[in-house]
């Protein structure tokens, strides 16, 4: 535990110390983001905070468990550095969509799918179904990490949100890791929770650096290949366990519930008004609230809250088996719907 927290902490002071040396560089060699259609914020604030993240993370690691980055992990370190690589492109000078998802592609494909071996391999008997044919396992695999990457970025619209939620998602996969006994795993992943912390202290309305894609495109793909890697070893804990999640693709939903629930409804009303899902609009969920609270600081507050909340209650019925799979997810599909259409007459009413 100590190696834990000196790890975490390392990065954490790092971030903080390094944020406000790179916020003048990026103001003095105007890399700012100006706003835009689906932008809430005014004037010109600096971007590539992503990067302070993944530096300070680096660092911590080298630090403290150097050897981590030369088994198996090396792949996945390469594949964190293009992700960070094309978010700093994209950051000084806009990528093509289709680029964008050419690189995720590749880069869930060959450096997590393949090499290391991080994908879903079975539906642990949801509908019956249990190992996936292999090809299948690759598809829904890649699929979920290009998702669940992409649905990140999108989240990342007011100050602090993106990086809140980044937060609590990987401190609980770390701590699990650890309890399991999965040690690297959990150093790997608090390096990022104390480096997002440290970012987190200016990121915080009023915010004077953003993490840009740089950050959301870094984060949502660690967020994804942990959370199939929870998945894939949970099914390997005995019954007994005191860390086994009984339902386990619930309790794997629980942990992206809120960027995806917000990518998929907003992707589905694009579609359904004949629109490309891909076009900038103020339809996310953190656009409606804000809209409603006035203020960055408590719409995160509140998106967070609830997000910290329902995401408990699901790992702890997951925990428990108190219902199985089928049932638990049929129950969050309903109180996703019922959420949609609280957003969907909220924007109505604010139009």
């Amino acid at each position: 535990m100590n190696l834990l927290l000196y790890s975490a902490i390392t990065a954490l002071v790092l971030a903080f110390l390094l944020t406000p040396l790179f916020v003048k560089f990026l103001i003095r060699i105007q890399i700012l983001d100006k706003g835009g259609r689906r932008k809430i914020h005014k004037g010109k604030i600096p971007s590539m905070g992503g990067l302070i993240i993944f530096v300070s993370f680096l660092f911590s690691i080298l630090l403290w468990q150097p050897n981590m980055l030369f088994d198996d992990n090396r792949f996945l370190l390469a594949a964190i550095i293009l992700m960070a690589v094309t978010g700093i492109r994209d950051d000084i000078v806009p990528l093509p969509p289709f680029f964008k998802l050419l690189v995720q592609v590749v880069t869930a494909s060959i450096a997590v799918v393949v090499l290391t071996n991080v994908r879903l391999a079975s539906f642990y008997g949801l509908f019956g179904i249990h190992e996936l044919p292999t090809w299948l396992s690759y598809m829904l695999s890649l699929l979920f990490i290009l998702f669940v990457t992409n649905a990140f970025n999108l989240i990342d619209g007011i100050d602090g949100l993106a990086g809140t939620i980044s937060f609590a998602c990987l401190l609980f996969l770390s701590l699990w890791f650890y309890c399991t006994g999965d040690i690297e795993s959990a150093i790997f992943l608090i390096c990022f929770v104390g480096a997002i912390l440290g970012f987190l202290y200016y990121n915080w309305q009023p915010a004077s650096l953003f993490m840009g894609d740089t950050g959301s495109l870094v984060l949502g793909f660690i967020i994804a290949v942990f959370t199939l890697k929870f998945i894939s070893f949970n099914g390997t804990l005995p019954m007994d366990s005191s860390y086994k999640f009984h339902a386990v693709l619930s309790a794997g939903t629980a942990i992206i519930l809120l960027p995806v629930f917000d990518t998929t409804r907003v992707f589905l009303l694009r579609l359904f008004k004949k629109q490309s899902p891909f076009l900038p609009d103020k339809q996310h969920l953190h656009h409606a609230v804000i809209r409603k609270v006035n203020t960055h600081a408590r719409a995160c507050r509140l998106i967070a809250g609830a997000y910290i909340l329902t995401a408990g209650v699901i790992l702890l019925v997951s925990w428990q088996n108190w219902l199985p799979d089928w049932a638990l997810l049929s129950s969050i599909v309903v109180f996703l719907i019922i959420i949609n259409q609280y957003v969907h007459r909220m924007l109505s009413h604010l139009r």
